[in-house]
């Protein structure tokens, strides 16, 4: 049987090996000058003000919401298609989680359904590029006219495109994830990213470590510098497939995104997610509102024909092609 092609993979190559026994073999493996050199060079490439490194991106989260004061009985707004740690974070503050519903037939919401959970309670509002989904500018600010801390999740989109920095800077704080399957890994890690002075204050009197050490910051200075390769590879391999797979991806087609991942729609996930070929996953594992007995109709209907395909920097052209026939024999039996 061939071996299975995985959802997410790191892209590694011999230059991320270099970096990070130059390191090992320099005798300073905790938090040192490397760590320092990662937040300058992350820091600068982003065009923020102001970075903290922390070991993960939930902890980033977490430390954003200690820093805006958020405390027991608040309430956050974030959406219901999200990594379940996201939830975890508020509910360590203490603050109560209010979910919000996507836009009808998309993967992202919109000004409309995040107004709709707006209260006196709530404290802060959590977005997401979900899948490298950008969301436009026009639907952000209407947002930030709300006068609510807005928070970026940028665990699935870095970019220093200028339109998605005009798009950051209107977030009060954005947080990154380099775990080992995102877009740039440091193994483990996160970061806080912000241009408010009296944030970044509160993250400084908050922080009890540096995050990660000069082994992970090594990995992390090597994978930034072949970061933009990794985004034109990734955009490359998605206009393969549009190419390839026509109206089946017609759907993602409408966006403008970095392409972290590839959903489609299909009638049957089951068909996929037991594939012997191809590690098809869901995107999300599962929607946060569900416990809070809550009713999302919008998302609740995009989760269940949401498919995740493998696009990754290190697919070969092989392999590209192997997905394309999967899928397209997949659909076919649905």
């Amino acid at each position: 049987m061939d071996k299975l092609i995985p959802h997410s993979h790191t892209s590694l190559i011999q230059k991320d090996f270099n970096f990070i026994k130059d390191t090992f073999f320099s005798g300073i493996t905790t938090a040192n000058d490397k760590v320092d050199l990662f937040k300058k060079e992350f820091q600068n490439y982003i065009q923020k003000e102001y970075i903290e490194l922390y070991s993960s991106g939930t902890s980033a989260l977490y430390e954003i919401l200690l820093a805006l004061n958020i405390k027991k009985n608040d309430q956050v707004l974030l959406p219901s298609y999200i990594c379940e740690s996201i939830k975890k974070a508020v509910l360590k503050c203490g603050a109560i989680p209010i979910l919000y519903d996507n836009e009808k037939d998309s993967w992202i919401s919109s000004y409309s359904q995040i107004s709709k959970k707006v209260n006196k309670n709530i404290k802060a509002i959590i977005v997401n590029h979900i899948f490298g989904i950008r969301y436009n500018l026009e639907e952000i600010e209407k947002l930030s006219s709300l006068n609510i801390p807005l928070i970026q999740d940028c665990a699935h989109f870095i970019s220093n495109n200028q339109s998605d920095i005009e798009v950051s800077n209107l977030f009060t704080a954005s947080f990154y994830s380099f775990n080992a399957t995102k877009l740039l890994a440091t193994g483990e890690g996160g970061a806080v990213c912000t241009n408010n002075d009296n944030l970044f204050k509160e993250l400084c009197k908050n922080k009890l470590d540096n995050g990660i050490s000069d082994l992970n910051a090594s990995l992390g200075l090597s994978q930034l510098e072949q970061y933009n390769d990794f985004l034109l590879k990734r955009n490359d391999i998605a206009n393969y497939y549009f190419e390839n797979l026509g109206d089946i991806a017609i759907d993602l087609k409408q966006y403008s995104s970095i392409y972290f991942r590839f959903p489609i729609f299909v009638k049957d996930d089951s068909k996929f997610l037991n594939s012997k070929k191809i590690a098809f996953r869901k995107g999300v594992d599962k929607l946060l509102h569900t416990t809070l007995k809550d009713y999302l109709p919008n998302v609740e209907n995009i989760f269940k024909k949401t498919i995740s395909i493998p696009i990754y920097p290190s697919l070969t052209k092989i392999q590209q092609k192997i997905i394309i026939d999967e899928v397209k024999r997949l659909i076919n039996e649905n």
